[in-house]
């Protein structure tokens, strides 16, 4: 109803965006260096960010531009396990049938590693989702993990992606050693008001709009409701975008936006 009434060509603000339609927000930009950084040296990344801000997008978009003959990707959402299901979901992921013994375990997960990288010849991405939730001794068994042959080779990527409080958590002096073997970190951030309007913009364009839909006192309702958050944002314009089609508006106002965010 809503592409029918705007003349838009498909579904504005889709979960499933391509890569290259993504908006280049300077967060993006930066953190998409961030990524090309890793593939350089390795080792261990730190994402955080709050809530909607874009961190599973970018890492969708990262993990889509490697190379599928160069690297090999594990996504590793399960975050609120044991140290033991910690050690078998990694020995899952990389084909290997979980042995009993957490020495085999441990074994058996660093030479699969090894394994891609000198035999199979490609480089193993590791990525941990909601990894704010891993229990204390899961950063522990982390660290032991990632130490090949003395510390002195990082022949794999591991990313922990996580929302803010992860930074905070991981500076503890309790994970003062893991903090340290951490290779680059970066932190998502909110949408200024003027890419916000550009994001809004971007999307509905992307969608088909030939002409504008919302007027600018609507888009700098979006922003003021959105904070910035790419994912209130896209809620809240296509429920906005609903209001208008249903009370036929050829343009959208702030009035509609607000109305639109009392539905949130």
């Amino acid at each position: 109803m809503i592409e029918v009434y705007f003349n838009l060509k498909k579904t504005p603000f889709s979960k499933n965006i391509a890569p290259r339609d993504i908006f280049p927000s300077e967060c993006t930009k930066e953190l998409l260096q961030r990524f090309e950084y890793m593939k350089q040296h390795r080792g261990i990344m730190l994402l955080t960010g709050e809530p909607g801000t874009g961190k599973t997008l970018h890492l969708r978009t990262f993990v889509k531009s490697l190379n599928e003959n160069l690297y090999k990707t594990f996504y590793l959402p399960l975050s609120t396990v044991n140290t033991m299901d910690f050690y078998r979901q990694l020995c899952s992921q990389l084909g290997v049938e979980p042995p009993f013994r957490k020495t085999q375990l441990f074994t058996s997960i660093q030479s699969s590693i090894k394994d891609y990288v000198e035999n199979m010849k490609k480089i193993p991405v590791f990525v941990f989702d909601e990894a704010h939730l891993l229990k204390n001794e899961n950063f522990y068994e982390l660290q032991i993990i990632t130490n090949f042959d003395l510390d002195s080779i990082d022949p794999a990527i591991f990313i922990l992606a996580g929302q803010s409080h992860l930074r905070e958590r991981i500076l503890r002096p309790i994970h003062q050693s893991f903090n340290q073997r951490i290779f680059l970190k970066f932190h998502t951030t909110p949408l200024s008001k003027d890419e916000t309007i550009h994001y809004v913009e971007h999307h509905l364009r992307l969608a088909g709009a030939a002409s504008p839909i919302f007027s600018q006192n609507a888009l700098c309702a979006i922003y003021q409701v959105s904070a910035g958050i790419c994912r209130i944002i896209n809620k809240l314009t296509k429920k906005t975008l609903a209001i208008g089609a249903l009370e036929k508006k050829d343009t959208l106002d702030e009035e509609q936006v607000y109305r639109a965010s009392k539905e949130m």
